[in-house]
């Protein structure tokens, strides 16, 4: 009994761990040039990093559409997140999205 316990106990705050935390990239971004301080300052990309540099085996999973546009836009945030310090190996581009709307899910990969 006291083995069934523990092991849910276990299972509960692996979960935890492995919850992820959802950014919506803003439409706006792509309406001006961009830089790594427009897209470090952007509210959410912003948050999207502190969580990301507060986990011990962080991952990224950027979720486009697969429409072109949509492909490019992931393309080039994939290579602002790179030059602003996140490791190329840690983002994944997932082709899921059922709308235009990126969104980055932060994961720790423990």
């Amino acid at each position: 009994m006291k083995h069934t316990i523990l092991c849910w106990i276990l299972f509960v705050l692996g979960s935890m761990n492995a919850a992820a935390q959802t950014f919506v990239v803003p439409a706006e971004l792509w309406l001006a040039p961009r830089s790594g301080q427009a897209v470090r300052d952007n509210p959410q990309l912003g948050k999207a990093f502190a969580a990301y540099f507060q986990l011990a085996q962080p991952r990224v999973r950027l979720h486009h559409h697969k429409r072109d546009e949509s492909s490019a836009q992931a393309e080039e945030l994939r290579g602002w997140l790179i030059a602003l310090g996140i490791e190329a190996g840690r983002i994944e581009l997932v082709e899921d999205s059922p709308t235009d709307q990126l969104t980055l899910d932060i994961t720790d990969n423990r």
